[in-house]
């Protein structure tokens, strides 16, 4: 035989065995590996949002299980994991799962393990979700520290506000740590801090509140209320309306006053009323989370 005749023969063996691998792929149905097939691979979720995914077995002979694990920022729950078994149970089968609040630090995914009866892994889905962060967690987690204070375009936070640093408590307690700077009167000595409150739509905070007392008028309190314009793991911008007509003919009696503070890690060294005697400012009055 020529060599051009044995090229020639080898060239159809070789396509006479790719065909054959070729049909045996398709007899099996190994040229479709897919035996777990979920409705959705991502979605986007608050806090509390029902999660609800169908769970599809294409080829559920073999399969004895399915393995559902939970993780975030790739960290394994242990404790949330579940199984689900093949034999007691319909498919397209529906797993439910309630976004927590302690979902909100990452990304959360649910993996989905089809399991054979040796215990091997014969295929596998993920379920990812990207979880929006809830505000009111957001307050709570950090300090917050003045940054800026603009009325009129103009920055009016002098040196003894952005030396404040306030903290928001769970019990509804709001407490203001002054710092080492004080104003020329020390006029911030003269209030008691109180409470908070907050209106929400959602998971969104849309006003917060703060109350206080004047030592000279303990049994009246001040409350003062913002408008949240953005509230951040990062940033918190407050809006306020006063009555600045006082000031000038410029002014008005609604002047928008725009506070922006820095979220900052909760410290020991957080020191309500810094400088004075903290007793000297319990007022009877006051009762958080009654306003």
């Amino acid at each position: 035989m020529t060599n051009s005749k044995l090229k020639l023969a080898g060239v159809l063996i070789g396509l006479a065995l790719m065909s054959t691998t070729s049909s045996c792929s398709s007899d099996n149905g190994e040229d479709n590996p897919n035996i777990l097939l979920l409705s959705s691979i991502s979605e986007k979720v608050d806090i509390g949002d029902s999660v609800n995914v169908d769970v599809s077995l294409l080829k559920p002979e073999g399969v004895e299980k399915i393995l559902v694990e939970k993780s975030n920022n790739g960290v394994v729950d242990s404790t949330k994991s579940q199984e689900i078994d093949v034999h007691k149970n319909t498919f397209p089968y529906t797993f439910k799962q309630q976004v927590e609040n302690v979902d909100e630090n990452g990304m959360v995914v649910y993996s989905f393990y089809a399991k054979n009866l040796a215990g091997k892994t014969v295929d596998a889905a993920d379920l990812v979700l990207t979880v929006n962060l809830a505000q009111l967690p957001l307050l709570l987690k950090y300090d917050w520290k003045l940054v800026s204070q603009t009325v009129h375009g103009e920055q009016t936070a002098t040196e003894d506000l952005t030396d404040d640093v306030q903290r928001f408590n769970s019990d509804m307690t709001w407490q203001v740590d002054w710092g080492t700077v004080f104003s020329s009167m020390a006029l911030e000595t003269l209030n008691s801090y109180c409470s908070w409150q907050i209106t929400t739509e959602g998971s969104v905070i849309k006003t917060l509140s703060t109350i206080h007392y004047n030592i000279f008028s303990p049994t009246v309190p001040i409350k003062t209320t913002y408008n949240v314009k953005q509230l951040s793991d990062k940033k918190m911008i407050l809006e306020s309306y006063m009555d600045l007509s006082g000031f000038g003919d410029e002014y008005t009696d609604h002047e928008s006053v725009v506070s922006v503070y820095e979220a900052v890690s909760k410290s020991d060294d957080f020191t309500p009323y810094r400088g004075q005697n903290a007793d000297n400012y319990i007022i009877s009055s006051c009762d958080p989370g009654t306003y």
